[in-house]
């Protein structure tokens, strides 16, 4: 199964024909599952529209829960990026950290995520 990140699902709910095509594609071939974090993200715009398109979209994947197993693997590559310099947003490492403890791919849009050589990223 693949994790989609919130940038790829931002993009599918904006119309881009590339990200539509790549996230249909997967739903073909298997779930296609977020994270809180993301659902979190989604949610909390402030247009009403938007939240709810966001809302209708998540009803249709699984959401998995930032968890204690998700916790120390998101504790562990926060170390290993401070201490390499090479930090990124806490948000993302929450997703990272959910993805890595289900064994799963995340697909993003975000560049920063190739500083997290521990977990499989596909940038799209």
């Amino acid at each position: 199964m693949t994790f989609i990140d919130t940038s790829v699902i931002i993009d599918f709910l904006a119309g881009d024909e590339k990200i539509i095509s790549l996230i249909k594609e997967l739903a073909e071939k298997e779930e296609i599952k977020t994270t809180t974090i993301t659902e979190y993200e989604l949610l909390k715009h402030k247009a009403e529209l938007k939240r709810q398109v966001a809302e209708k979209f998540l009803s249709a994947i699984i959401v998995c829960s930032f968890d204690r197993a998700s916790a120390r693997k998101a504790a562990l590559l926060f170390e290993k990026l401070r201490k390499a310099g090479k930090m990124i947003n806490e948000n993302d490492l929450l997703i990272a950290g959910i993805s890595l403890a289900n064994d799963e791919i995340l697909l993003t849009r975000d560049q920063k995520f190739n500083n997290l050589s521990e977990v499989s990223i596909k940038i799209v």
